[in-house]
Parts: C-alpha cells; structure tokens; sequence
C-alpha cells in the first residue's frame, strides 16, 4: 500500500527516566531510541513521516531526524490530542500511529498491520498477549473486531485478567478518524484524551477495527530504566539470534555488546566480554578476543585481536594479521600478515604488510598543535619501546633497534638505532 503518513508520538516528558538527556535520545545499540522507531517507519512512508514532540525535545529530535516534519504539542493533553496537533501534516489518505519510545517494532508486525487494515480500509490495530498484564491497556474483542480498549487504571478485576492487550500502534483512515476524535473526551483522572477511546466509539457506530497480533517483547515500550534495560538485553538478544543463525560462534553471549549496524560474516569468533561499538564489519575467519573494544572499524579476514585490544575508529586491519594484548589502533590501516605486540599504540599511520611491530611501541603522531602521520613499509621490524615521532616514514625491509626513539625518515633496507648513551653517576 502506497501513500502512507507515518505519526511518531514523542511528546512524552520521560517525568520516570532518569536520566540527564531525554529518553528517545538515550544511545540503545548505537542508535538513539527514536531513531530505531524512524528506521521502521522510514520503510513504510519513505519521506511522509510526522513527529509530534514537545518544546523541550524540539531542538534534539531535530538533529537526530531532521528529514522529518516536526510538530509541537504544546501541553500534555494525551495520545489523541497529539495525534490531533499531527492533523494538518497528515497528507495522505490513510496513515499509521508509532510510539517514540517503542523501539523493537519491525517491519514484519507492521506489514502485518497493514493487511489487516486492507480487510476494511478504515483502522486495524497491532496487538499482543502478555501472561502478567499489569500496567498495559486490556483488550476486549467481539467476533475479531476491537470492541473497547480499557486503561489499566479504569480495568475492574475481572478485566484485569484479560492477556489480551493493546499496543497503540495502529493504521487508520484519516477520515473516519478525525470525524470521531471531537466525540473523545478528558479522562476524569487524569485529564487527558486518550486514543484508546476510539475503539469504543468505533464499536457503537458498527465501524470494524481489525486487529493483529504481535509479541509483547516487540512491543515493549521504554518508560523508566528498567524498561530500557529490558528492552536493550531484547535487541542484544535479537541480534545474537541473528549472527548465530549465520554461523558466527559467540562464546559467552550474555556478555558481549552489539550495534545495530554491526556485520558480522560466518566463521568468526567472538570471545567474552566483546563490546562490539558502531560501523564494525568483521570478515570470515577472524577471531575478536576477550575484552576487545571495537569501533569504526573492518577486520578483514583470518585476523586475530585481542585480548584487551582496542580499534578505534577510521580503521582497517587486512587479512591475517594479529593485534595483540593492550594495543590500541586509532585511525590507522594495517596490512596483510603484520602483527603488532602487546602495550602498543598506532595512531594516524600506514602500516605495510608483512611488519612486526614489538611491545610497547608508540606511534607519537599529536605534537600539540596538529596531528602528524606515521608510514612504516613492508617487511619491517620495529623492536620493542621504540617511539616513532611523526611525521616520519619507514621504508621497506627496515629494521629498527629495540628501545630507539625515531624523528627522522629511514630509508629502505637499512638497519636504525638511535638510544641516548649510558651514564652511572
């Protein structure tokens, strides 16, 4: 189905997040929660994707999804308001109503939703079954059609009971909506106008509100910090299932970290205590050692990092190479068959391949002003606790004595040592 404007609800004030930022643009796998919420949408409405948020989020949600129309609820008067300030950037026919802050919801369930709609063309909702439904709004449906949606706070005991809950997620015709949305009235506590009254004034006028069904993990929604960290274990869960299912061994999957983006090909073997940052592609054979830290970074295949490693970003490292215990590489690309010793730091260089580089070398490319490169050839050998002072470039086949500290260019095929003399005093 074409044409359709995605409505992303974002006005809440996070009052039960405690955090210093809002909760939309808390970080969960390398992406701001809102931002998994836009992915979804940007599927389905491509560019027809409305944001209702409030004066205090305006200006973040604007950086983090500038390509979407953002409009201003002005005090906190419920979903259907909200949804009510989104009227007059609606422009299609038909649109579809997110949460902010409902990260896990995948193109499937809403695909989903969108056949359920096509049976009536008016309103179809997502819905899901949870054996403790405290906190959710229960359901009660009548010949598979929504026949009222009852807040947890009005819920008698026996509606308490109900598994059957709703999710808000829901495609409507625009129309039909906007018609029946003067008939929603403030809640008497909480006084608000929720968009979960609809149903009820949709049943009475005979209008069907199809449904379908979807799992309360996907639809879990994050309101405090222990719902984000349910939600981040769901998309670490969910990402673990994903690289296992292509043949990636993680050995100790409770512990290890993912991004969103991350790219993981088969054979790989991650380690315990892998935290795995953004924009990391790691090829077919390599091995990421306990306690590695990645990010920005292509591991090319048959490598070998860690343990303790770290990758920063805007890095390369070419097939069979090993990074050992400690060492950190930012910025830098490092070639074929070159292994790099434990205590060592590369930054800003070009390293060649076939190179051994020992423990406790020191790239020194910052000289306090500006950053400054380091070039090392192929077949070279730099000895151990040897400080490289940037910009300086090392040719082929070089070899550089243990302890040597170096500010100067080598040429190819030479041997180089420079140490200050001893003195007992």
């Amino acid at each position: 189905m074409k044409n359709i404007t995605t409505v992303i609800l974002a006005a809440g004030r996070s009052t039960r997040f405690v955090a210093k930022k809002s909760k939309l643009t808390q970080d969960l796998a390398g992406l701001p929660i809102v931002s998994h919420v836009y992915n979804a949408a940007k599927k389905i409405s491509d560019k027809n994707i409305v944001v209702v948020c409030n004066k205090e989020n305006h200006e973040e949600l604007k950086k983090i999804i500038p390509e979407c129309i953002l409009v201003i609820q002005n005090s906190q008067k419920g979903t259907a308001d909200a949804i009510e300030t989104a009227k007059l950037s609606i422009k299609t026919k038909n649109f579809i109503v997110l949460f902010g802050d409902v990260p896990l919801v995948t193109n499937f369930s809403i695909k989903k939703l969108i056949n359920a709609f096509k049976l009536n063309n008016i309103a179809s909702m997502i819905l899901f079954k949870s054996l403790k439904p405290k906190g959710y709004g229960r359901v009660i449906t009548n010949n598979k059609i929504i026949e009222k949606v009852v807040e947890e706070i009005d819920t008698t005991a026996s509606e308490k009971l109900i598994e059957l809950c709703n999710s808000g997620i829901m495609m409507i015709n625009k129309d039909v909506f906007f018609k029946n949305i003067k008939l929603i009235k403030s809640h008497k506590k909480k006084k608000e106008k929720f968009i979960t009254d609809i149903f009820n004034i949709y049943f009475k006028q005979k209008i069907p509100f199809i449904y379908s069904i979807s799992t309360e993990e996907e639809m879990s929604g994050v309101n405090n910090l222990l719902d984000f960290n349910k939600v981040d274990m769901l998309m670490q869960k969910n990402l673990v299932s994903k690289f296992l299912n292509k043949g990636v061994l993680i050995k100790c999957p409770k512990t290890s970290y993912f991004s969103y983006d991350t790219k993981i090909e088969k054979k790989v073997i991650i380690e315990a205590n892998v935290n795995v940052r953004k924009n990391v592609s790691i090829k077919s054979g390599a091995i990421i050692k306990n306690f590695t830290d990645l990010e920005g970074v292509i591991v090319k295949e048959d490598c070998s990092i860690g343990p303790h490693a770290r990758i920063r970003p805007f890095s390369k490292i070419e097939k069979n190479c090993k990074i050992g215990n400690y060492v950190e590489v930012k910025n830098s690309t490092i070639g074929k068959n070159t292994s790099i010793s434990h205590l060592t730091y590369v930054g800003d260089s070009k390293v060649g391949n076939n190179v051994n580089i020992g423990a406790g070398c020191v790239t020194c490319n910052y000289d306090g002003v500006k950053k400054n490169k380091t070039i090392i050839g192929n077949n070279s050998f730099i000895g151990s606790n040897t400080s490289l002072i940037a910009p300086v470039k090392i040719g082929n086949n070089v070899k550089i004595g243990a302890g040597s500290v170096i500010n100067k260019n080598i040429p190819s095929n030479k041997l180089a040592i420079r140490r200050s003399k001893l003195k007992i005093y």
